[in-house]
């Protein structure tokens, strides 16, 4: 008895959604458990609390990607970050013009930066696709590049993008022990 390829591929897709049905069962939790923990019997383990997460609104710049510090002498620190940064979908536009970027480390006063188009430590330049722009549209990215005085290696440098209408987007993060001319905070 011979069977047709079309019923042998109905049956194998078949099964393959069916595995998918079982899998999602198992692994998904109950609206009504959502919330509560299971109860456990016997010894209790003591762990960290997780995280908290932040959530943000819907039409808040987002962080798009890694934090990069760049150095032109590793010997000194890091003199130069870039990062980028992106809209969810359907959000309204950006101007980038109004924006305001406050870098800090725990060692140095907040220095407040303006967008431009000069390569300096008062200024931040956003490019797309390596030209300049001026507004942030939904499901775009644009990279934010500054220069900073040199910044050694275990600093935590602190990165605040504040847009005239939207929530501030914060950024913590550490420059690595050991500096590369190309770091990942």
């Amino acid at each position: 008895m011979s069977r047709s390829p079309l019923s042998i591929k109905t049956v194998c897709i078949s099964l393959i959604l069916f595995s998918f049905i079982i899998v999602l069962g198992c692994t998904s939790t109950s609206p009504e458990s959502e919330g509560k923990n299971p109860v456990t019997s016997g010894s209790q383990t003591t762990t960290s609390p997780a995280p908290t997460p932040t959530f943000q609104s819907v039409g808040d710049i987002q962080l798009a990607g890694n934090v990069y510090g760049i150095s032109s002498d590793p010997n000194k620190g890091i003199d130069t970050i870039t990062f980028s940064i992106g809209l969810p979908a359907h959000a309204s536009p950006v101007s980038l013009t109004t924006v305001e970027i406050v870098f800090s480390t725990p060692e140095s006063a907040p220095v407040n930066l303006t967008r431009g188009t000069r390569d300096s430590t008062s200024f931040f330049t956003t490019t797309a696709g390596g030209y300049a722009v001026d507004e942030l549209h939904s499901d775009e990215e644009v990279d934010i590049s500054f220069r900073v005085k040199p910044v050694s290696g275990n600093t935590n440098v602190n990165i605040e993008v504040r847009p005239r209408d939207r929530a501030v987007l914060i950024i913590s993060r550490t420059v690595p022990a050991v500096i590369t001319s190309l770091n990942v905070l």
